[in-house]
């Protein structure tokens, strides 16, 4: 699993990187990756009386090697446990990582992503 942290800020992104540390890297087999970094989510949100209110959203950018459907049913927290971990395969530990993310409901916004990841050769 790797995460994008995109806190706006040394201090929300330290708060962030806290709670993937202390909640969700227990649950993960292999480890973690979290990458800082200084990008800023800005949102402009319209409100009644027209005016725009402007805002700083943190957010924590979730990378897995689950299949989008994995990932979706992880996100549901009614799909039997039987049924995710036969659709997540080896990479049960991710869907459970994002189970328990779903029903911490942190203080940031959390974008799953998927992709495959290569490592790197040990041949020089």
């Amino acid at each position: 699993m790797k995460v994008i942290l995109k806190g706006g800020s040394s201090k929300e992104n330290s708060k962030i990187e806290k709670f993937f540390m202390s909640y969700i890297l227990p649950i993960l087999d292999f480890g973690i990756a979290i990458e800082l970094s200084d990008a800023i989510i800005t949102v402009y949100e319209k409100q009644e009386d027209g005016a725009i209110e402007k805002y700083i959203d943190p957010t924590a950018e979730v990378i897995v090697e689950l299949t989008e459907e994995a990932r979706n049913l992880a996100k549901d927290g009614e799909v039997a446990d039987i049924v995710l971990k036969q659709r997540a395969g080896k990479f049960y530990d991710e869907a459970q990582a994002i189970r328990e993310i779903e029903r911490l409901r942190p203080s940031f916004s959390v974008e799953y992503y998927s992709c495959r990841y290569t490592p790197p050769s040990n041949e020089a």
